[in-house]
């Protein structure tokens, strides 16, 4: 799981026209497996995360299990299209939801030949 966050982290921080999206003060969300817990603090100024078990102290989760957790991170899988199908459990608000979407997908790895165009 590890792994996949750290990717995510990498492709935010190299789209930085996706931290406009994000507020000044750190967006925190969970997100849950029947392995362990991560806390991801997102932000217009950078993104950490860590293993953690104080999850009930995050108001935005994501509970599922681990192979769909990695489809999810890996954005091979949109977050609302789990939710359709009870794939996650989302606790948070609607407006967090989308933002979590938005990012989750946008900071997917692209298919070969379709690489971000930078300026």
């Amino acid at each position: 799981m590890e792994a996949c966050i750290s990717k995510l982290k990498y492709h935010f921080i190299a789209r930085s026209h996706l931290h406009t999206l994000l507020p000044s003060e750190p967006f925190t969300f969970c997100i849950c497996t029947e392995k362990d817990s991560w806390i991801i603090q997102l932000s217009k100024d950078g993104f950490s995360y860590e293993k953690s078990n104080q999850a009930d102290e995050i108001a935005t989760k994501i509970i599922t299990v681990s192979s769909v957790a990695f489809e999810l991170l890996k954005g091979k899988v949109r977050l609302s299209k789990l939710k359709k199908y009870n794939d996650i459990v989302y606790e948070g608000s609607f407006r967090h939801f989308l933002l979590l979407e938005s990012i989750l997908w946008l900071c997917r790895d692209y298919e070969k030949g379709m690489e971000a165009i930078s300026v």
